[in-house]
């Protein structure tokens, strides 16, 4: 009994997988839709671990590999992160973890150099331009 529970949650976690992916892409297009290209910077003022990301992908569908490397140089990855999760009953646990730990280091190491030494093109660091400042300029308080 325990072999068919086991195979209900695997199902259940890729199913999870899928929709968790599929929902932010669908979020992502309805915020697009009202202007709002990134919700982290719209609320901060201050670009995400992810800016430029979508800019690289669009990028790369135009065949401008150069271009996309230079909106993100990790935007082939994602697409791993998510093969790897969707594979994860079938991987060493403790590859898994070593890959997924790697992953965020290396988004981490690169937003901070983005943030702090890169050319500031892609990635800003604007929290005067946040959405509490922004009302309270409109409303001039």
């Amino acid at each position: 009994m325990s072999g068919g529970n086991a195979y209900k949650r695997k199902s259940h976690r890729r199913i999870e997988v899928i929709t968790s992916v599929a929902v932010v892409v669908v979020l992502y297009v309805i915020l697009e839709s009202f202007g709002v290209t990134c919700p982290i910077k719209y609320i901060t003022g201050i670009s995400c671990a992810g800016c430029g990301m979508s800019r690289a992908w669009i990028a790369l569908l135009h065949f401008n590999i150069h271009e996309a490397f230079m909106y993100h140089p990790l935007f082939f990855l994602p697409p791993v992160v998510v093969i790897v999760m969707l594979l994860k009953s079938k991987i060493n646990i403790k590859f898994y973890k070593i890959f997924m730990f790697t992953m965020a280091g290396a988004f981490v190491i690169v937003y901070l150099y983005r943030m702090f030494i890169g050319d500031g093109n892609v990635v800003v660091f604007e929290p005067q331009n946040n959405i509490v400042f922004r009302i309270i300029r409109k409303l001039n308080l």
